[in-house]
């Protein structure tokens, strides 16, 4: 007990701050959870044991915040997986409010409060860190903002396709998603704002990619226990074996392969450049089997839009870095002869044999009826080119039905078309324009810093994550699923904030840390030949 107390002592005595000197954060944060209680007690119960323990990490994270700010961030990185469970309000409970939502505006609500009394704190940095993308970005909020107020007025029926979406309100799914929106900003620059020193940035690198892989491995498991639903019409898939899809993954809270493979694109590919700064023969060969079950976990989704993610992203790894290419190639050959076994074990059919079926479903589902719901997404667009129809309110105006059996279309399975169907062109120009400018950055840190010990990885793997989910894009809605809406700002927030160090020139060949501040550095230091 003695060695926990004086294990405790250290942490406190070495926290950014004293708790003593913190008394008013404490007293906002006890006071804006006491409020939350109250909503949670009053107008809504915990559905399962989960939304209990969910709520219990956010309270724990708020904790971490006023002993060291940077903590809760990782925290909240640990949490994403949880943003689902919560409690919802409103007419036919349509507005979801969960654990993440509450953790990530307590967290800001501490910080600023601690800010305003700590001069040592506010020291550190600006309230809130400027970036490059600034002005992009509040032009999309503004955007953002005024879509849902006029979409409100331009939804007003709550029944559409008979009783399928009658318990969705459709103002109140309106406010849903333009909730989501803020916070995924307001997500965005507090890791900006928060990350501070370069070894700040590698932990959440690090805790971000891990995360990636504890979900690739319980979707492995759920996939070699049985735990599968089914999709496609033919024999093979009734069978399970083509067409077979992860069920709901339990406390992850992520069921449809697409998203379930849309996080893995994310985290997967800067943890397989990890390795190249791991030391030691055991602790690489460890990481390596990670590596593998996690590419293994993406093939087992049967996400064809995954699929091609992630080989665009690495072949455009590859081409731009050719050390890169050597890497890729050697484990994709190792992948091929693993997956090659493991697939005869499980679905009695060769990897080749196995991803060919599925693609060959193209010609009888037409890719599950995109082609029809992108012309509607175009009709739709067409309609209410300035604005759109408001955050989320695409089943409300689209006029595909699913497969002709009177369901709606939830979204237009591509992520720029629902923009400029929900929200308008000139948000879709913002979200482009954004993009774009995220990818020059990528570029540039990837030039400079790929042969970096210790934040090569970062580079690397960051932009191959990029490429890959916009060609998922493509295909996918993934801001659809609220947990990959958040680690996808949490990809790009890591690449604004490395491509900052970069310009700031705070890195050596070596990785050293150099104080913030420090003149730029010549091009010739954060270099390694």
């Amino acid at each position: 007990m003695n060695g926990i107390g004086e294990t405790l002592h250290r942490l406190y005595e070495r926290s950014e701050d004293y708790l003593g000197r913190s008394w008013p954060a404490w007293l906002v944060a006890i006071l804006f959870y006491a409020a939350a209680s109250n909503v949670l007690m009053t107008r809504a119960s915990f559905k399962t044991p989960l939304h209990f323990v969910v709520f219990v990490m956010a309270f724990t994270i708020l904790v971490l915040t006023l002993i060291k700010v940077e903590w809760a961030i990782l925290g909240l990185v640990a949490m994403i997986a949880f943003t689902r469970p919560g409690f919802s309000i409103g007419p036919m409970r349509t507005f979801h409010v969960s654990g993440f939502n509450v953790a990530l505006v307590g967290v800001w609500i501490v910080y600023l409060a601690r800010y305003s009394i700590d001069r040592e704190m506010a020291s550190l940095g600006p309230i809130v860190r400027k970036t490059a993308v600034d002005k992009i970005a509040i032009a999309y909020v503004c955007l953002v903002t005024i879509s849902a107020l006029l979409g409100i007025n331009k939804n007003v029926d709550p029944v559409r396709f008979g009783d399928v979406i009658s318990n969705a309100d459709p103002q109140m799914r309106v406010l849903l998603y333009y909730k989501e929106q803020i916070l995924y900003f307001a997500w965005f620059y507090l890791v900006i704002t928060l990350t501070r020193k370069p070894r700040d940035l590698r932990r959440l690198a690090v805790v971000f990619a891990i995360g990636g892989l504890l979900v690739a491995l319980v979707g492995l498991y759920n996939r070699f226990t049985g735990s599968m639903q089914l999709a496609g019409a033919d024999a093979q898939a009734e069978a399970g074996i083509v067409g077979g899809r992860l069920k709901s993954v339990g406390f992850l809270g992520v069921g449809h392969p697409n998203f379930f493979g849309a996080l893995l694109l994310m985290t997967l590919p800067m943890w397989f450049f990890i390795v190249d700064h791991v030391k030691g023969f055991f602790r690489r060969l460890f990481c390596n089997l990670a590596i593998l079950s996690g590419f293994l976990a993406l093939l087992f989704t049967f996400s064809r839009s995954a699929w091609i993610g992630m080989l665009a992203g690495l072949a455009m790894l590859g081409i731009t870095d050719r050390r890169a290419l050597v890497r890729i190639v050697f484990f994709l050959m190792l992948f091929m002869v693993v997956a090659q076994g493991l697939s005869l074990t499980i679905a009695d059919m060769g990897v080749i044999d196995l991803i060919g079926g599925r693609f060959s479903q193209l010609s009888r589902s037409g890719y599950s009826e995109r082609p029809e719901i992108f012309k509607s997404a175009f009709t739709l667009i067409r309609r209410n080119p300035m604005t759109g129809v408001g955050p989320g309110a695409y089943p409300w105006h689209a006029d595909t039905d699913w497969r002709g059996g009177g369901r709606p279309v939830l979204q237009a399975h591509n992520v720029f078309l629902t923009i400029a169907a929900e929200i308008g062109l000139p948000a879709l120009i913002a979200w482009a324009a954004l993009l774009i400018a995220i990818f020059v950055m990528a570029i540039k840190n990837l030039r400079v810093l790929s042969r970096v010990p210790g934040y090569g990885f970062i580079a690397q793997g960051a932009y191959a994550a990029l490429f890959a989910t916009t060609a998922q894009s493509f295909f996918v809605h993934l801001f659809t699923d609220r947990n990959v809406g958040y680690a996808y700002f949490t990809m790009i927030a890591i690449i604004v904030v490395l491509n900052r160090f970069v310009r700031e020139g705070r890195l050596t060949a070596s990785g050293e840390v150099l104080p913030e501040g420090t003149p730029p550095q010549p091009r010739s230091t954060v270099w390694v030949e």
